[in-house]
């Protein structure tokens, strides 16, 4: 155990890493090494699992119920952190950063159609979306 405060004893030899989110034994060496390779994807620009799963959902739930858009503006971040949720993940999955411009364009549009009930347009930018599925994104 260390004595930063970054791990959580869980009992039985377990401690929870309180950056990555990742549980682990770390007298394990493929427990060590994957915990560092949590690490290495969160200094490239991923999110931990947990954090990106969080930003979505509140997203979410901003673009799901009008009552939440308190302004046109809340409506684009809402759609923001839900384009970033994905980004991070197919970061995480080393998405090429030259990517990032059509990435975020299609998931923009995407979102743009789901909140505009616009059922065409949604499963054209679906379309378009699919070329980074190997990134999780």
């Amino acid at each position: 155990m260390n004595d930063d405060g970054t791990l959580i004893s869980k009992g039985a030899g377990i401690v929870e890493c309180r950056i990555c989110g990742f549980n682990f034994l770390p007298e394990v060496e493929e427990d060590r090494e994957r915990h560092e390779s949590e690490h290495l994807r969160i200094l490239s620009g991923g999110l931990p699992y947990e954090i990106r799963e969080f930003i979505k959902r509140v997203g979410w739930e901003i673009l799901d119920n009008e009552d939440l858009r308190e302004t046109p503006e809340q409506l684009e971040t809402a759609k923001r952190a839900v384009a970033f949720a994905y980004w991070a993940r197919a970061i995480s999955n080393s998405i090429p950063e030259n990517e990032l411009q059509p990435f975020m364009a299609a998931h923009f549009a995407w979102l743009d159609a789901i909140t505009a009930g616009d059922e065409e347009e949604t499963n054209r930018a679906q379309e378009t979306m699919k070329r980074w599925n190997k990134y999780g994104g």
